[in-house]
C-alpha cells in the first residue's frame, strides 16, 4: 500500500510536532546561579494557539477532497505557527533581562513544524497543478 498524497504525512508530522511543542520547554534561565526552565505551559497563550493550530491541521488532513480550502487551511497554519515562534522569541527574551539564557529546542520544534506544513502546501500545488494538467487533456 502506498500513500498517493504525500502532503498527508507531512501534515500529520506537522501535527506531531506541534503536540510536543505543546508539552516541551522552551529554554532555560539562569540569574544568579538559579536555572529556571521556561515551559510551554506556563504560558496558557501559548498552550492555545498551539493546541488550535494542530487541532486546525488535524481537521485539515481530512479535507482532501476540497484542495482550494485545504491550502487556504494551511496558510492560515503556516502564519499561526510563524507568530507563535515569534511570540515564543518574544517570551523567552523578554523573561528576565541580562540573565543567561539556554535554548532547549521549542522554538526548533517550531521551525521544523512550519518547514513540514510548506512542504505540505508545496505537495498541494503539485496536486492542482496535475489536476489542471488532466483537466487540460480533455
Amino acid at each position: 500500500m502506498q500513500i498517493q498524497r504525500v502532503q498527508t504525512v507531512y501534515l500529520i508530522i506537522c501535527v506531531i510536532l506541534l503536540a510536543f511543542f505543546c508539552f516541551s520547554a522552551l529554554g532555560s534561565v539562569t540569574v544568579e546561579e538559579t536555572i529556571t526552565n521556561i515551559m510551554v505551559k506556563d504560558y496558557p497563550v501559548l498552550l492555545i494557539v498551539g493546541s488550535v493550530t494542530a487541532l486546525l491541521l488535524t481537521i485539515n488532513i481530512f479535507l482532501f477532497k476540497n484542495l482550494q480550502l485545504q491550502k487556504r487551511v494551511t496558510l492560515i497554519s503556516m502564519l499561526l505557527i510563524a507568530t507563535l515562534a515569534a511570540a515564543t522569541l518574544f517570551i523567552i527574551y523578554g523573561t528576565v533581562p541580562g540573565a543567561q539564557i539556554m535554548w532547549v529546542g521549542g522554538v526548533l520544534i517550531l521551525i521544523a513544524s512550519l518547514l513540514f506544513a510548506i512542504l505540505a502546501y508545496s505537495g498541494m500545488k503539485k496536486d492542482e497543478k496535475k489536476l489542471r494538467d488532466s483537466d487540460r487533456i480533455r
